[in-house]
């Protein structure tokens, strides 16, 4: 959960205030809740989460002084850090994660929509602990005590989010927080999801040569083309066009860029959301190769077992 920024007239509400209650304060965020688990000394799983009516604004103060790992599952927020004399806006929406370490800073949050994010928070020490192999890009951005670092997230990094996400909601659906995954899953999970987005900071760290402002723009609007029906796969050459990139240009962007062939990007992303749908629901392994766009059952079950090294069957029994 990124600290924000500011010092308008709205009352300063504490981070410790809006964690003492699922509610936060009427004037501050209406029609939004705040989930909590404690998974150990120093670690929580958060999920906040609403649907607005209009856009929200609240003045944050981070007396908590964790390190926050977010990835945002829908919406947009937009928050500023007060840094004395100057002000840095930072924008979060739906597909993005962040890396945020703000302690004892004010700052001003902004939310509007449908909002859901998932935020594993780790107290600076056992994050040192957990993770001792941190970039030193990173590390420097954390002393600095002023970080916000964004990331993209991808389908793993998703399906994270979205799994503790549904798990914290049938906690609090649940009068005494007893059903559902017990608490070392939501730990191993967090850990995860903390890892991922740790993993992703690193590698949209930049390239030696970067890519030119404007090709990044249009690989950027490939990859997003590419992953808006994962049912079917645009041709190359319909990418291409779309984004007025030469084929050659195009592969060699994806490579550069994400990473990945154009075609083995795809294929990724269609695997985990495969393994997204099974997890999440009682869907049929032959109705989840279906919406996957796969006629043929056998298919989808070695393209599976390719990506995880299990097929889909047994995947399905041990959730």
């Amino acid at each position: 959960m990124p600290s924000s920024s500011s010092t308008l007239a709205k009352p300063e509400v504490a981070i410790s205030t809006l964690l003492a209650s699922p509610t936060p304060p009427a004037e501050s965020a209406p029609d939004c809740r705040l989930l909590r688990v404690a998974l150990q000394d120093g670690i929580d799983v958060l999920v906040w989460q609403g649907e607005l009516r209009q856009p929200i604004s609240m003045n944050i103060r981070d007396d908590w002084g964790r390190v926050h790992f977010c990835c945002a599952l829908q919406g947009r927020s937009r928050f500023s850090i007060d840094a004395g004399s100057s002000e840095t806006e930072h924008v979060l929406s739906a597909g993005t994660g962040c890396i945020s370490y703000t302690p004892d800073c004010s700052g001003r949050a902004m939310h509007s929509g449908q909002i859901e994010s998932v935020t594993v928070s780790i107290r600076p020490d056992l994050v040192r602990e957990l993770a001792p192999e941190l970039d030193a890009a990173l590390e420097r951005k954390l002393d600095s005590g002023r970080c916000c670092a964004p990331c993209r997230c991808d389908a793993e990094m998703r399906a994270t989010a979205q799994s503790l996400s549904h798990a914290l909601q049938d906690r609090h659906r649940c009068a005494h927080g007893r059903a559902g995954r017990p608490s070392m899953w939501l730990l191993g999970q967090s850990l995860a999801l903390a890892s991922l987005v740790i993993e992703a900071h690193g590698d949209a760290a930049p390239h030696a040569w970067p890519l030119p402002a404007a090709e990044r723009q249009k690989l950027l609007r490939a990859r997003d083309l590419l992953l808006a029906d994962l049912s079917r796969a645009p041709t190359i050459a319909m990418l291409a066009k779309e984004t007025g990139l030469s084929v050659l240009k195009l592969k060699r962007g994806f490579r550069r860029l994400f990473d990945h062939s154009v075609y083995g990007l795809f294929q990724q992303e269609r695997m985990h959301e495969a393994r997204r749908r099974l997890s999440s629901a009682d869907t049929p392994v032959m109705t989840v190769a279906a919406d996957m766009g796969y006629a043929n059952a056998s298919h989808f079950t070695a393209a599976f077992q390719k990506q995880f090294g299990v097929n889909p069957s047994a995947f399905k029994q041990r959730r």
